[in-house]
């Protein structure tokens, strides 16, 4: 049992471990929610960081892709951004209180990055 134990307590950190590398948030966005006790303000923070990030990788996108597909990823892009606006905007709703407030932060946060991702294989 006490190997069992061991191994299970080193299986733990080596996950915990990794999961800290794959994180797509920013190293600032975890500090900042290890110190502020309101998580929207680093929410918004890191939304800005990720919406940034989201804008280059779209630029590249464009100048990768044949002339005649731009028009369409501009297109796809509008649509995209309506598309996770409307979806997080169902998580906030003025009787949900300040919690629906940072999910719907959260939920444009990961949709932000999902994006960025698609992006970045266009190139």
């Amino acid at each position: 049992m006490k190997n069992f134990i061991i191994v299970f307590l080193g299986i733990s950190v080596l996950c915990i471990a990794q999961n800290k590398t794959d994180s797509p948030y920013s190293t600032t966005f975890t500090a900042c929610i290890k110190k502020i006790p309101n998580p929207n303000e680093c929410l918004e923070q890191e939304l800005r960081l990720q919406d940034k990030k989201l804008n280059i990788a779209y630029q590249k996108a464009k100048k990768s892709i044949q002339a005649f597909r731009v028009d369409t990823l501009r297109k796809v892009q509008r649509a995209w951004i309506h598309y996770r606006d409307k979806k997080c905007a169902f998580f906030y709703h003025k009787e949900s209180g300040s919690g629906g407030i940072s999910d719907a932060l959260q939920c444009e946060l990961d949709e932000t990055i999902r994006r960025t991702k698609e992006l970045e294989t266009l190139y």
